[in-house]
């Protein structure tokens, strides 16, 4: 039914509205707030203070706004109240019989609260109907420092400047006294705001100690040690430094720190956690990878989509991994290829946004991200483009110069087999002939004849 709102009354609803104290839900007759709201709901103050306050901190606000938030029906304030939760709002103010909170206390509508206890005595019940009808006001959120939950469905310029979509810049390096490398004037500079001071340099064999097992995962060698103590050269740390990275157990240690970020695993979890053969093969990308420098660009392309960018490279479709190493029950039935497909769809999401984006992208797969700027519906919109990813497995030539050595190995061997076979046969033809023309005869005639 369309009403029309007289000048005072469009009046006091902008005024609350404004003001925080009216949350707009589709305005009928029967939920406009009646002549004498504002005696109303100075009552309604005094009534929340002496009673509502406790009585809902005491049987309400564990579930619903202070350890969690049970069907997203939050009490912590009065913004977040009038909202509502899944279902609605629950709180018509001044209406308390169209309040569904009040037939929940009463057990007249499921689900019956306080959820697993029993159910509140009639005077505190008609305390709370008191309130509603008096406007359900609060003197005070009753979370302290509660705030209304913010709209993520609108990105503003702030969001914008979320730490995560700054571009990386050169900050300025200061200069500080008894300090040459760039890195230690930071954390020196850094460290005298806070009253604080470095740690004095380490000596060489400290050096190679740190430098060896950092970059490798291993310790240094005796004689190691020793030849970069005794080396005078200048330049000593650099090329130090240089053969490290050059080793092939860079790429085996660091690869382990970015096979953490992408959950790698060898097996598909669940209970009947069957092995993944082929997962060695984004293992060996990785270390490939960071062993040959390759471009961070790249190195993020491939994994989000390696087939589509280098549809010919077995190192790009292998990168492609990254994307299925989530668990993943290998034994589904048909009614549950459904649920499995989003959920795996919602771990590929989740994983790229926490690898590359910097951004715990799953959160909002429920609900307006509480703190990165991500509203539920670009979850959405982001994990359409996963739509179209399934999970197959392929037969990788991860080496083709090896691939073709062998295949001219294996030619070259099978060649060589049929020339002896040709040989054998050309040197044992005649015997072979004569045996047909004359001795099998004679042994077919003796078998005849006994």
């Amino acid at each position: 039914m369309s009403i029309v709102l007289s000048p005072p009354v469009r009046k006091f609803l902008a005024l609350m509205t404004l003001a925080g104290a009216i949350e707009f839900s589709p305005l009928t007759a029967e939920t406009l707030p009646p002549p004498d709201h504002a005696t109303r709901m100075t009552r309604g103050l005094e009534t929340f203070d002496s009673q509502v306050s406790a009585l809902l901190k005491e049987h309400c606000l564990k579930c619903h706004g202070g350890e969690k938030t049970k069907a997203d029906f939050d009490l912590g304030s009065r913004e977040v109240l009038l909202k509502g939760g899944t279902d609605g709002p629950s709180v018509v103010p001044f209406h308390p019989e169209q309040s569904r909170l009040l037939k929940m206390l009463r057990h007249q509508e499921e689900p019956f609260m306080p959820e697993n206890k029993p159910r509140l005595s009639e005077e505190v019940v008609r305390q709370i109907e008191l309130w509603i009808e008096q406007g359900a006001p609060y003197s005070k959120p009753l979370v302290e420092g509660k705030k209304p939950a913010r709209d993520r469905s609108q990105v503003t310029d702030d969001d914008r400047q979320w730490w995560a979509f700054q571009p990386l810049s050169k900050p300025v390096i200061p200069t500080v006294a008894g300090w040459e490398h760039p890195v230690d004037r930071l954390l020196a500079a850094k460290a005298a705001t806070k009253g604080l001071s470095l740690a004095e340099k380490a000596n060489r064999r400290t050096l190679i100690r740190r430098a060896t097992l950092d970059l490798t995962g291993l310790p240094p060698t005796p004689e190691e040690v020793e030849l970069f103590v005794q080396d005078p050269a200048p330049d000593a740390w650099p090329k130090l430094i240089d053969n490290l990275l050059a080793r092939p157990t860079y790429g085996e240690r660091w690869a382990r720190h970015w096979m953490d970020v992408a959950r790698y695993g060898e097996s598909s979890g669940f209970e009947q956690d069957y092995d993944r053969l082929g997962s060695y093969h984004y293992r060996d990308f990785l270390i490939h990878a960071f062993n040959r420098d390759l471009p961070f660009s790249q190195f993020v392309q491939w994994q989000v989509a390696g087939d589509e960018f280098a549809p010919e490279n077995p190192k790009a479709l292998a990168a492609t991994a990254f994307l299925s190493l989530g668990v993943f029950p290998t034994q589904i039935t048909i009614n549950e290829l459904e649920r499995v497909r989003y959920e795996d769809m919602d771990d590929m999401l989740s994983t790229t946004g926490a690898a590359f984006l910097g951004l715990t992208v799953g959160c909002a797969r429920c609900h307006d991200h509480k703190y990165d700027p991500i509203p539920t519906r670009d979850y959405y919109r982001m994990l359409s483009n996963f739509t179209g990813t399934v999970r197959s497995e392929i037969e990788l030539d991860v080496d083709p110069d090896k691939t073709r050595e062998l295949k001219a190995s294996w030619k070259a061997g099978h060649e060589k087999l049929l020339a002896e076979q040709r040989q054998w046969e050309q040197s044992n033809r005649p015997r072979f002939e004569s045996f047909l023309s004359q001795e099998l005869p004679n042994l077919e005639t003796a078998a005849n004849n006994p």
